[in-house]
């Protein structure tokens, strides 16, 4: 994907490299508990937006009009 395709103005290696800043950047401020709490937390999140995708791919397929 390029920028203008994504929407969110950087490309997925831009991602990724933020991706990995914030673990890091949290894993020096969090107790081992905190980092699960939180890995718990972002993993629900990304499951919340991976149904919300799927969803609305499938609504917007011609199946469904």
């Amino acid at each position: 994907m390029t920028k203008d395709e994504d929407g969110l103005e950087m490309t997925g290696a831009e991602m990724v490299a933020l991706a990995g800043s914030v673990a890091m950047c949290l894993s020096k401020k969090l107790t081992p508990r905190e980092i699960c709490l939180m890995r718990t937390f972002f993993q629900a999140v990304a499951s919340n937006v991976s149904t919300i995708e799927y969803t609305d791919t499938i609504c917007k397929s011609k199946k469904f009009k």
